[in-house]
């Protein structure tokens, strides 16, 4: 039996963050290991959820892979290209194909919009994705506001 391709692979990911003093009377105390040599792999059809305790780095490891944040070692390879250090259109593309659902969506959401204004901005930025036309028919629930919606479907 042969293994799936990987379709993402991460290897010895690493991102630390300069201390900062609590206090200007303080000295800071050193760098924060958010994400310390992390490698996973995911293979086409698969999916990937990071949970553990508040504060171990899943938010920075999931900024990482989508390439939110860059990180200060490692390398991110995804469908056999090396998006550790794309920018520009490279980036975009990936972003298209690789993306992240964040914990809050009070954070997600801008809440002078509607979720339809929402659905339909992020169409608008894969317009291959949705022809126009059927844009505005597809965006269920799109005169509610986010604070008002249902917790499960924020």
């Amino acid at each position: 039996m042969t293994l799936p391709k990987p379709l993402f692979h991460a290897e010895g990911l690493v991102r630390h963050f300069g201390a900062a003093s609590v206090s200007p009377f303080q000295t800071p105390r050193g760098a924060i290991r958010a994400v310390d040599g992390v490698s996973l792999t995911v293979a086409s059809g698969e999916t990937l959820a990071l949970v553990g305790e508040s504060g171990c780095g899943k938010s920075t490891l999931a900024r990482l892979i989508v390439r939110l944040d860059r990180p200060d070692a490692g390398q991110i390879t995804f469908d056999g290209m090396d998006v550790t250090s794309l920018d520009g259109t490279g980036l975009r593309s990936y972003r298209r194909r690789v993306q992240m659902v964040f914990q809050d969506p009070y954070l997600s959401l801008n809440p002078r919009e509607t979720v339809g204004q929402a659905i339909i901005n992020a169409w608008e930025i894969n317009e291959d994705v949705v022809p126009r036309a059927e844009r505005r028919a597809k965006a269920a629930d799109r005169h509610l506001e986010p604070r008002r919606a249902e917790r499960g479907r924020r």
